[in-house]
């Protein structure tokens, strides 16, 4: 950062320098420009703004370019304004303690510094804002209700945000909801496909449909999983890399097209653990539920009562989807021990 004055001086003082140089007083410098001697008092003292007009009379009477004294101008009203903004975010350093600045600045998201105020200012630069009012009104889905302990709303709006600026990099076309809906045989194909190049393989199908897939990374003090919106003319799913068992992020993924498909373009969704449930969170679970195991089947299954891992296998080999995907099912149901099959899950890593 280059050098930033704590005080900003008018471009009068300059003109007026410039009359002492040349010896020339305010009335002659009226006579040769043709402004008043009423007009070059106000710019000396001030009061007035040096415009391009003006900006080239001084060229020509006191040397230069109109450049010059335009730059003069405007670095006042810019250094001016920059002090102003300054002072304001001075005088709220206090609410910093709220946002993960250290962990926006570990994800590249903000400059690392250790001046508060430039630290909120930061802030404000990477949420769009000029005051951590308008964060609330801009991130409203995160401040829109209490969610419990251990979760902070001004770390949601992070995580959001970060969701947001990298679904601005994405190439979509045309929501289709015809073009989705044909897609989802495919990608619940993914939950078997743990190669390198799954997420990037995974992001163009659903772009194609016109649906934004982002990953951010985990803040503490969010305990979301996932989330989804409409940006535009697009829906965006965000997924966060909270844990790394495969199963639950294919749920979270399939749980978010919940949402498209059931709920309103306006509504904005956040999921997190069991604990925070609405109808909605259990219309998008249903859902997903349905399309990675068809319930017909699922209820077929767990009829014969047999849960061995041979038995699992099987069924999930029949199904076409990863082994994790069945046993996390019947765990959640408590239909097996949560220790027990561990071996049966994936572990997966979500990277751009």
């Amino acid at each position: 950062m280059g050098y930033q004055p704590n005080k900003a001086i008018h471009p009068g003082s300059s003109v007026q320098r410039e009359l002492d140089h040349l010896g020339m007083s305010q009335k002659r410098l009226a006579e040769r420009t043709g402004l008043s001697e009423k007009h070059i008092s106000q710019i000396i003292n001030g009061e007035a703004s040096i415009t391009a007009e003006t900006a080239f009379l001084f060229a020509n009477a006191l040397g230069g370019t109109a450049s010059f004294w335009l730059n003069l101008d405007r670095n006042y009203r810019e250094t001016l304004a920059r002090i102003e903004q300054e002072q304001k975010a001075s005088e709220v350093v206090s609410q910093l303690v709220n946002f993960p600045y250290n962990d926006l600045v570990k994800l590249g998201r903000v400059e690392k510094t250790n001046d508060k105020t430039q630290r909120v200012i930061n802030i404000w630069k990477f949420f769009g804002v000029n005051s951590f009012d308008a964060v609330q009104q801009t991130e409203a889905v995160a401040y829109r209700r209490g969610y419990g302990a251990g979760i902070k709303k001004e770390a949601l709006a992070a995580w959001l945000r970060c969701g947001e600026l990298d679904a601005k990099a994405l190439t979509l076309n045309d929501y289709s909801e015809v073009s989705l809906r044909s897609s989802l045989p495919q990608i619940r194909q993914f939950t078997q496909m743990l190669e390198k190049n799954w997420w990037v393989e995974l992001q163009a199908l659903l772009a194609n449909a016109g649906v934004g897939l982002v990953a951010a990374p985990h803040l503490a003090g969010t305990q979301a999983h996932g989330a989804t919106r409409w940006i535009g003319r697009n829906p965006i799913i965000q997924l966060s890399n909270r844990g790394k068992d495969a199963d639950k992020m294919w749920f979270t993924l399939f749980h978010e097209i919940g949402h498209i498909f059931l709920h309103g373009k306006k509504d904005q969704f956040i999921s997190f653990n069991k604990s925070i449930r609405s109808p909605q969170e259990d219309e998008a679970d249903a859902f997903a539920a349905k399309v990675l195991i068809p319930e017909n089947d699922y209820q077929e299954f767990i009829a014969k009562n047999d849960f061995s891992e041979q038995a699992i296998r099987s069924f999930a080999q029949s199904q076409g989807i990863h082994t994790g995907t069945v046993v996390g099912r019947l765990k959640k149901e408590d239909l097996v021990p949560y220790p027990q099959f561990q071996h049966l899950h994936a572990k997966i890593a979500i990277k751009e």
